[in-house]
């Protein structure tokens, strides 16, 4: 449609439905303006018809998909419950015991996640409705649009509901209330303060925010700070620990929950909010630099606890708020696949690893190792095919690429591939180097190439001359002993005097 065409027809619009396509058309240039690629487009457009005032910033980290799902997968830095499903659970070295079966626990119940539920919690369009956005909202301090009731409406059902009693001051106050004073003081959502605690303390609370933690009892933590399971001590110990320390700035000892929450705020404030850390998918995912690196700096190792705290979010606004012009930062990477990984939703294990690897009557390079996946092999140019041998860890898993495999001089690459019983799959490949067949050294009247100028070669000459057989055009040029351009009978006769002794030469 030309521009014209385009005017005139807006124009026989009426006034709502032209202004409705004007806002349709300002949306556009906005995802242009913020450089979102299309795969993000079809979402951010529903969102903007559900709540037109809604603003999408594209942070345009720099940072390539591969390398952050390869930091995002170092071991610890993202965690599952042990109770997931196995497909959601790790098998890499040092995650998984592959003797004994089982995953090991790196903060108490917590253990690796896998790469399948790394990818699909890593990408943001997989989180682009109106509920899992707010993994993404501006987690600054609005007021007038944080309000206490939805304060209220986050901590309900939870041991958060209501008053509480210091227990070292006697004093009476009321959750909601410190809430919205620590978002005061600290700059930080008091929504998201509330929906943080509330994900790490639990419903009924957990011992560092009840101040029972065996040996650290009276201190309260309840933001979880530093808490994290040792050979010695539970998380909630670590966290009541840390609770004891000395520090003004963040109003250390947290000798009651007034201290613990209204210090702990600052400290994610400080620490995370106006680092450029300040929305949940970033306090997750390190991938923004504000001074302290990357991948490194996280809040959670949780894979899905900004998730799950993005649900609270969204509970706490009213449909007034909602109508508002709320802003939500979005993540962009280079190089991210054309479509987002799906949720991992199988029982079965990602266990998709080789016990052992090998190739009949030869011996590869190097030794075999479970968590290796490139070998070598070189071979002998007399040998055309190799077998492979590949015997998987899980004997739910299933393998391609074993077997025989014929080979042509030079290089072959042999896949081995592993599905695992939840579908992924892992790809070992060895590296066959035939080498090349010796070449033969042509002797004048070996027609035969036995090395030997014999009467074989000279009835080979006869057989041709006659018509009986024909000689190769290189078998010719071997025969070719007058240099007559021909193998004929004059070539044989003299062939036959060398091969008598009567004659020193062919």
């Amino acid at each position: 449609m030309t521009a014209i065409a385009l005017i005139v027809s807006t124009a026989l619009l009426c006034p709502k439905e032209a202004h409705a396509q004007s806002i349709d058309r300002n949306f556009e240039a906005l995802l242009d303006a913020q450089h979102f690629p299309e795969s993000y487009r079809p979402a951010l457009r529903e969102l903007h018809r559900l709540h037109p005032n809604w603003v999408f910033t594209s942070i345009e980290t720099g940072l390539d998909w591969n390398e952050v799902l390869k930091q995002e997968s170092v071991l610890g830095r993202s965690l599952v419950h042990n109770s997931s499903l196995d497909s959601w659970k790790s098998v890499e070295r040092g995650a998984y015991d592959l003797a004994g079966g089982y995953w090991y626990g790196l903060d108490g119940s917590w253990v690796a996640a896998s790469d399948a539920v790394i990818r699909h919690y890593l990408d943001p369009r997989n989180f682009l409705d109106d509920t899992s956005v707010f993994m993404f909202e501006n987690l600054s301090y609005h007021k007038g649009i944080h309000t206490r009731e939805g304060v209220e409406a986050i901590l309900k059902g939870t041991f958060m509901s209501g008053n509480y009693t210091c227990p070292d001051t006697g004093e009476v106050r009321n959750y909601a209330d410190t809430f919205m004073e620590a978002a005061e003081r600290s700059g930080v959502s008091p929504y998201h303060l509330a929906a943080r605690c509330r994900n790490e303390q639990g419903v009924n609370g957990a011992p560092q925010s009840l101040g029972t933690a065996k040996g650290y009892e009276g201190y309260f933590n309840f933001f979880d700070v530093q808490a994290y399971a040792t050979s010695t001590l539970t998380a909630g110990q670590m966290g009541a620990r840390y609770a004891k320390t000395v520090n003004q700035k963040y109003l250390l000892p947290w000798t009651n929950q007034y201290l613990s929450i209204i210090g702990g705020s600052i400290y994610l404030g400080t620490g995370y909010i106006n680092k450029g850390q300040d929305t949940l998918y970033l306090q997750k995912f390190d991938v923004v630099d504000g001074g302290n690196g990357l991948y490194c700096h996280q809040y959670m190792t949780c894979i899905y606890g900004q998730a799950s705290e993005a649900a609270g979010l969204k509970r706490a606004y009213s449909q007034a708020v909602l109508s508002t012009a709320m802003e939500f930062k979005i993540p962009v990477y280079k190089n991210m696949p054309d479509t987002p990984a799906k949720k991992p939703t199988s029982a079965g294990s990602c266990n998709d690893l080789l016990r052992a690897l090998n190739i009949s009557g030869q011996t590869v390079t190097p030794d075999f190792d479970t968590y290796r996946t490139e070998y070598a092999l070189t071979v002998e140019s007399d040998v055309n095919s190799v077998t492979v041998n590949a015997r998987t860890h899980d004997s739910k898993a299933s393998v391609s690429g074993d077997g025989r495999h014929q080979l042509s001089e030079g290089i072959n690459r042999i896949p081995v591939t592993v599905t695992s019983p939840s579908g992924t799959k892992r790809t070992y490949t060895i590296t066959v180097t035939r080498k090349k067949a010796p070449v033969q050294e042509k002797l004048r009247g070996d027609l035969n190439r036995d090395k030997i100028i014999d009467v074989v070669d000279a009835l080979m000459i006869l057989s041709h001359a006659a018509g009986k057989t024909l000689l190769t055009a290189d078998q010719i040029v071997l025969g070719d002993l007058d240099g007559s351009g021909t193998a004929d009978v004059l070539d044989a006769l003299q062939m036959l005097r060398y091969i008598s002794g009567n004659s020193d030469t062919l």
